[in-house]
């Protein structure tokens, strides 16, 4: 899992060991969508196999959350190497976990893991300055290395150890390309060898790139004022465009050795390769320099490929999913059904494992037995954070509530309501750049006030959603309130968006009330939120400790500097014994 990874900017287009290896020889997945475009919460989706709003991890700060909000709420306690440790697996990892795992919280180690070998703030995004803790124990700094060389050298040492024990395993591999280094206009710092590649190269001129007013205009919150970009902006995001697919190189050698290392062992065919990043990024779209944290498809919609047993090759599919469904598909893979005693009770996705197999398989428009798989929950608490090439801006009035609706035959949707009270709809397929929002004005319009009232009743199901009700939110929007998510149910009288649309349900979806805020606020705050569908909702809070008002921890520790660029040529092969020759603990002095 890389981070920050674009799909739409054609980031994949600069990596042939990934093209080579992955997408010829496995299926991707075109309509995979992250719930929070945001590093923390959408890592934390991704371990508890929940939704942001029951994860209540929504930021990767204060008092939205970071490592420490994690930690204070029991979630550590019980995520996905919980499980498959149960199901008889090594549960290993390496690299980034998440934001706020640092130099003072350290030996609160991520639980559950057989191995693991973390990044620590502060150096998580310093190329050319690795340090990492080993199982919680004290930090060690790599000194004279590349952090896309010293994972690949961690991940072959760790596959060679793996592949001589008799249980299964899973392996986590997190770099922190192309993830910018913090600070202004700091672009992410590719291995040496690859710092001259594609010289010339330019972020791509989308329909969204830089719109004229007509179309800026139309936006919502901070993004509808922003100016036309300027050609000085525009020369340095180019550059930054160029960085990133630079440093997205020492991922693809990543990808190339542990793809020979797993032939080596023999284990290759028997092993399932997911390729993913934690949210997507935007570079000149809308007029936004450059970021995540947004709705859009830029943000939310990531690269996710698949090589495995059973899954064909060279194959694109339009099935949806989200990371959220990846705990469930990893305990389908461990042999853990949903009605196994070890299986969690509070997981909102589902397995994914049959797309996986069967990816041209068509989605029945409206399936007798309910469905909802189309349905796709992004939200945001927070800051618009845009790391622009002067220095980092942060926007308020960025929270939002959306739903897509990516059926491959149906209508194609995205549907937002901010914190603001402003709306966004956009028709995805004849509109890919999301540009024209039909939420303008729809009361002259009677199709589209509708549509809209029944987009608004789906959000508001998305947003209330929990375990079953997640994966078919139509379950809560039936017309007759006895049958409302009382279980999985069949014979729904609405599995899908065109049912709703009928006018003898005009009055039902009038009654169920708008999705809205009271305020914008940095974080989730139920009653900020309120009215929810149905009232009485969980939010996840059985299945975790509160965290109100929560410290988070303060690195004070005198930093390890680090010299140079590395990565050079002659590194690129080098093993984790030689990398260990120079490794050092940090001193307490360090430490702080």
């Amino acid at each position: 899992m890389t981070d920050d990874q674009d799909l739409h900017l054609g980031s994949l287009d600069y990596q042939p060991i990934l093209k080579r290896e992955l997408i010829e020889k496995g299926t991707t997945f075109s309509r995979h969508y992250v719930t929070v475009a945001k590093c923390c919460p959408s890592r934390a989706s991704l371990l508890r196999g929940m939704a942001g709003h029951n994860t209540n991890i929504t930021e990767v700060n204060a008092p939205g959350g970071n490592w420490d909000k994690w930690l204070i709420s029991g979630q550590n306690e019980d995520y996905l190497p919980h499980w498959l440790t149960a199901a008889g697996y090594n549960a290993e990892y390496i690299g980034k976990i998440m934001n706020g795992y640092n130099t003072a919280n350290y030996a609160q180690r991520p639980a559950g893991w057989t191995h693991i070998q973390t990044a620590v703030d502060q150096y998580t995004y310093e190329y050319n300055n690795v340090v990492f803790s080993l199982d919680g124990e004290t930090p060690v700094s790599y000194p004279g290395y590349h952090q896309s060389d010293v994972i690949r050298a961690m991940s072959l040492d760790r596959i060679e150890e793996l592949s001589t024990q008799d249980k299964p395993f899973f392996l986590g591999i997190a770099p922190t390309s192309p993830h910018m280094e913090l600070g202004g206009g700091k672009w992410p710092v590719p291995p040496v060898r690859y710092e001259n590649e594609f010289p010339g190269l330019k972020a791509p001129r989308t329909a969204n790139w830089n719109p004229n007013d007509t179309y800026q205009q139309q936006k919502a919150s901070w993004i509808k004022g922003l100016p036309l970009l300027n050609e000085t902006t525009i020369e340095r995001l180019d550059g930054l465009y160029r960085a990133r697919a630079q440093s997205l190189l020492g991922v693809d050698d990543i990808i190339e050795d542990v793809i020979a290392k797993l032939a080596e062992k023999n284990i290759l065919d028997n092993t399932y390769i997911i390729y993913t990043s934690d949210n997507g990024w935007h570079i000149g779209n809308h007029r936004i320099s450059a970021g995540k944290s947004l709705h859009y498809k830029e943000d939310s919609n990531v690269p996710f490929i698949v090589r495995g047993p059973g899954v064909p090759a060279n194959v694109t599919s339009l099935l949806p999913g989200a990371h959220l469904d990846l705990a469930p598909t990893f305990l389908d893979i461990a042999g853990v059904p949903p009605d196994d005693l070890r299986y969690p009770r509070f997981l909102d996705g589902r397995s994914l494992l049959d797309n996986w197999k069967n990816p041209a398989a068509e989605l029945t428009q409206c399936p007798v037995n309910g469905g909802g798989h189309e349905v796709i929950n992004v939200e945001y608490w927070g800051i618009g954070e845009e790391p622009s090439p002067w220095g980092q801006v942060r926007h308020p009035n960025n929270s939002y509530k959306t739903l897509r609706i990516v059926h491959p035959d149906g209508g194609t949707y995205l549907y937002s309501k901010w914190c603001t009270g402003e709306a966004e709809l956009y028709e995805t397929a004849s509109d890919p750049g999301e540009l024209t929002n039909l939420a303008l004005n729809a009361d002259q319009d009677e199709d589209r006030s509708r549509l809209i009232c029944r987009l608004n009743a789906l959000l508001m199901a998305a947003k209330s959603c929990a375990g079953d009700t997640c994966r078919n939110p139509w379950s809560l929007l039936q017309p007759e309130p006895e049958r409302r998510a009382v279980s999985v149910q069949s014979n729904l009288t609405i599995t899908c968006l065109e049912q709703a649309l009928e006018p003898k349900f005009d009055d039902f979806f009038a009654s169920v009330p708008e999705v809205s805020f009271e305020k914008c606020m940095l974080y989730q705050y139920r009653p900020n939120e309120i009215p929810y569908w149905p009232e009485n909702v969980d939010l996840g809070e059985s299945f975790r400790k509160p965290t109100d008002n929560y410290v988070s921890s303060s690195p004070k520790g005198k930093k390890v500097v680090s010299q140079g660029h590395f990565g050079t040529v002659a590194q690129r092969n080098v093993t984790l014994s030689e990398i260990l020759k120079t490794a050092k603990e940090l001193t307490p002095e360090q430490l702080g």
